[in-house]
């Protein structure tokens, strides 16, 4: 079998779930942009297909060009085969290359691809216990903005999102968009897709009600029992978003000990933001270029 025959993609369905989870789980890939939710739900707007193979699989990247990819996800030797065909196809670009990512194409193809920091893509770890106790003057700015946010209303009521309220959510989808004069977004589209294969997707989440009006949700999915990625936070007054995001610590599992605010795409306000909440870590990723 020929490098192009090997690689079929296709459009990534509900179907495929369990075999892609359970490969990225079996190779520890705790990257939130692997799991099955996120491409899932962003497979539109980032044109991803999907190569899924027994022990491996591998998502293009259509937005990002007619050669781009994400970094494959399996075993060395399933990763290996995907490479070595898309580099005889004339594969220009792979995406969130991890640090073990890059190490990996340095041994196998030395000197052939060239790398580019992305700090614009690097995930934000936080501490949950951490963000939850909000300990020492280092907090102090953080803690006024959640009572800030607190505040706004008398009374605060917060459900667990499921099928018989996730309507309500995706009406705050519609009235965030529009509240900002925002015809057609991404993130807008990606949050419905996911809302709308809520159960599907085992996502999880919380709707919020101030002085009785639905006002925020929060949504996202479990990377592991102990890591959760925030995928969708959508606050309609924007001073409760702290408080939004702590209710949400609060409420996850015990067992969860790392949440995954995902990146802050090098817009300015947004990464004052997440560094203001003090992340305990943040994952650097690159970008593989072929020579």
């Amino acid at each position: 079998m020929d490098a192009k025959q090997q690689l079929t993609f296709t459009h990534i369905t509900i179907s495929q779930k369990e075999q892609v989870e359970a490969i990225r789980v079996a190779f520890g890939n705790t990257q939130y942009v692997y799991t099955f939710a996120s491409l899932f739900a962003w497979q539109a707007d980032e044109g991803y297909e999907i190569c899924l193979q027994d022990d491996a699989f591998l998502v293009k990247n259509n937005a990002a060009g007619d050669n781009a990819y994400l970094f494959p996800c399996g075993t060395y030797d399933g990763k290996k085969r995907m490479l070595d065909s898309l580099i005889n196809n004339g594969c220009a670009e792979l995406y969130f290359v991890s640090d073990e990512d890059k190490s990996f194409l340095e041994a196998e193809y030395p000197g052939r691809f060239s790398f580019k920091e992305c700090r614009n893509d690097f995930s934000y770890l936080y501490d949950k216990d951490e963000q939850i106790e909000l300990s020492g003057k280092d907090y102090k700015n953080l803690r006024h903005q959640i009572n800030i946010g607190r505040a706004v209303a008398d009374n605060w009521e917060i459900e667990p999102l499921c099928e018989g309220n996730v309507e309500r959510a995706l009406a705050l989808n519609s009235r965030w968009a529009a509240a900002r004069n925002i015809k057609s977004v991404a993130d807008t589209r990606a949050a419905e897709t996911a809302l709308r294969n809520f159960d599907d997707l085992a996502m999880w989440g919380l709707i919020f009600k101030a002085d009785g009006e639905d006002t925020a949700y929060i949504a996202g999915s479990f990377v592991t029992p102990e890591i959760f990625d925030v995928s969708f936070c959508k606050v309609l007054d924007r001073r409760c978003d702290c408080y939004i995001k702590w209710a949400l610590y609060c409420a996850l599992p015990e067992e969860t000990k790392t949440v995954d605010s995902e990146e802050d795409l090098g817009i300015e306000g947004l990464r004052t933001h997440k560094l203001l909440r003090r992340p305990k870590e943040l994952t650097r990723v690159w970008k593989g270029v072929l020579n």
